[in-house]
């Protein structure tokens, strides 16, 4: 008589001890990972570094101080690692809150680093504000989002035209919009003439007069040597009458006339150039009031 083994059984434990055996190798590996990823995540090699993060463009000149340091040092980013799946988004974040950073385009990671790419703001005028017997100068781009007073020096003054309005301070912070949608539409104005040659037109300040009968604000443009002379814009940009010349036109116009005539003044007389009509400039002369 043969006496007959079966295996089947024996072979079928095997298996389910084999995979029993996986099961708690893996399970202790996830285990450990979670445990022990920070640690590992956060290793001296990842952490982030000043020279590990590279700018472009290269800043303007008007912003004196290293906005790469500042953004750094301000917002602790050396507690950020390389490792980190939001560090893209911390960096972002850093840059948006320094007052002369109007955009952050890029956020790429590398191996060994981070590019950014920054859309740096563009001063366009000074705000002239009066405070406690003295007079002051408040930076603003063209979104009158106002600049760091501390990036400008004395000779830089001069680069900028000047917007006279209430003379009270902003509403809010540096790095805020100026909080009066007039300063915005001046700021518009300053940055529309920054585009010709209006420092060789001799013009100095953009000022915002309100019309005594009607309430609406007219802007006007002055030269600073110049007495009895000036440039009526008109409406605030985006407010224009139906019979009233649009701000860019405005400003091709007034280019014009100053290279026809190679210059504003054309009569020795008080004289004002008024804008504003759609067939062309109007020469007004300028009867003093006695």
């Amino acid at each position: 008589m043969k006496l007959r083994i079966n295996n089947h059984g024996y072979r079928g434990n095997s298996t389910i001890s084999v995979l029993a055996v996986v099961a708690v190798f893996v399970i202790a590996l996830a285990v450990g990972w979670y445990i022990y990823k920070d640690q590992v995540a956060k290793q001296p090699q990842y952490q982030l570094k000043v020279d590990m993060i590279a700018l472009s463009p290269e800043q303007p000149d008007w912003i004196k101080t290293d906005v790469l340091a500042k953004v750094f040092a301000d917002q602790k980013l050396e507690d950020q690692y390389l490792t980190d799946r939001k560090l893209a988004t911390h960096l972002r974040d850093a840059f948006l809150l320094h007052p002369c950073v109007s955009g952050v385009n890029k956020v790429a990671k590398r191996p060994d680093g981070v590019d950014v790419e920054l859309v740096y703001r563009d001063p366009v005028a000074m705000v002239v504000v009066k405070l406690d017997n003295g007079t002051f100068l408040y930076p603003v781009d063209e979104q009158a989002v106002v600049l760091p007073p501390g990036q400008f020096e004395s000779k830089d003054i001069v680069n900028y035209l000047r917007v006279n309005h209430d003379y009270v301070p902003p509403a809010g912070q540096i790095g805020d919009t100026w909080g009066d949608e007039k300063v915005v539409k001046a700021a518009q104005v300053a940055a529309l003439l920054r585009q010709g040659p209006w420092q060789t037109m001799g013009l100095y300040s953009i000022e915002l007069v309100e019309n005594a009968e009607t309430k609406e604000t007219v802007v006007y443009v002055l030269k600073k040597e110049t007495v009895g002379f000036r440039v009526l814009w008109g409406s605030l940009p985006g407010q224009e009458a139906e019979n009233e010349l649009a701000a860019p036109d405005k400003l091709h116009r007034l280019v014009e006339f100053y290279e026809n005539n190679k210059t504003l003044e054309v009569s020795t007389e008080p004289m004002e150039l008024d804008l504003r009509p759609l067939k062309k400039i109007e020469v007004i002369p300028l009867v003093e009031v006695e």
